[in-house]
């Protein structure tokens, strides 16, 4: 199992969705530092990534209604 690395994101640059036809998806992140970090889905890692920050943010809502 590879170590895990914790890096700061103090901004996100952009979110591309490319032409090619697998369809892939890049998001650009900013790090501390100025380093920039590309991440690049396809379709399905995307949609589990979707799904997952979906949740999250339900949880976050529930813990913490709009009044």
């Amino acid at each position: 199992m590879l170590p895990e690395i914790d890096l700061d994101v103090v901004d996100v640059q952009a979110v591309a969705i490319t032409a090619a036809p697998e369809g892939e998806t890049m998001v650009s992140l900013e790090m501390a530092g100025g380093h920039i970090m590309n991440l690049i889905f396809s379709p399905a890692t995307l949609a589990q990534l979707e799904a997952m920050l979906a949740m999250a943010n339900e949880a976050h809502a529930r813990e913490r209604p709009i009044q």
